[in-house]
């Protein structure tokens, strides 16, 4: 009886084994909260907010082709208000300011090409949707001096209604269908101050009259966003502090 309460006593004196490395190393490995940068074997990094071993809060990305997007996350995904930069020759240009959902651009955000031709309006899935306006040529980046559509949207075409300005002064205003003027609408010539009011198909005229523009019957040139510049200080400063982040 002595024997076996000295052996549980011997027991209770022990120390408990350490607890495994592995554990450590996966407690470690599983990222929550704000790290410092993270990187890829293929190239790409992310400095920002983690939750459950995902990306999820505000953090950028870069890519391995040299883009970065600044924003919003949620599980892995870009979701939220948030900024994708294209990498041109070693600059940065701005492709797409706006809203995301599930990765792709999803709600109210401005999209610019690399000619300068910009869409600033609504998303769904990648494809512009509901209301927009839309550049055509024109001065980058706010394309003035250009064609300009400013209506209704539907997967990427223009569809609904809409308005139609060209650069010479032209202006359509009517209803589209699958990208071209299609049922009843109003083309209004800058150069002779004529009108047509009438009916399209497939973006040619089939019926309709011609009258004389009448003061205050035209549409408005559209409103184009005005650019400001920003400041030159603020712009090294987060230059210098990303550079000093990126070492």
């Amino acid at each position: 009886m002595e024997y076996r309460t000295n052996y549980a006593n011997s027991l209770d004196e022990q120390e408990l084994p350490a607890e495994p490395l592995w554990h450590t190393w996966d407690k470690n490995a599983d990222k929550e909260g704000e790290r410092c940068t993270v990187f890829w074997v293929d190239g790409k990094r992310y400095q920002g907010e983690w939750h459950g071993n995902k990306k999820h809060g505000k953090g950028t990305q870069y890519y391995k082709n040299g883009d970065k997007y600044e924003g919003n996350w949620v599980e892995d995904r870009r979701c939220g208000q948030g900024t994708y930069w294209k990498n041109e020759y070693g600059k940065y240009r701005v492709q797409y300011n706006g809203e995301w959902k599930d990765d792709k651009k999803h709600g109210f955000g401005t999209y610019y090409d690399k000619k300068g031709d910009f869409y600033q309006g609504y998303w769904v899935d990648n494809m512009r949707h509901g209301k927009g306006k839309q550049t055509y040529g024109g001065r980058p980046p706010d394309g003035f001096g250009g064609d300009v559509y400013e209506g209704d949207w539907y997967y990427n075409k223009r569809h609904g209604k809409g308005t139609f300005t060209l650069k010479n002064g032209d202006v359509y205003q009517g209803e589209w269908a699958d990208d071209l003027k299609h049922g009843p609408g109003s083309f209004f010539y800058e150069s002779t101050q004529k009108r047509y009011d009438g009916v399209w198909s497939e973006d040619l005229p089939t019926c309709g009259s011609y009258t004389d523009i009448t003061p205050g019957t035209k549409p408005p040139p559209p409103k184009l966003p005005v650019l400001e510049l920003m400041d030159a200080r603020a712009v090294e400063r987060s230059a210098h502090e990303e550079a000093v982040r990126n070492l």
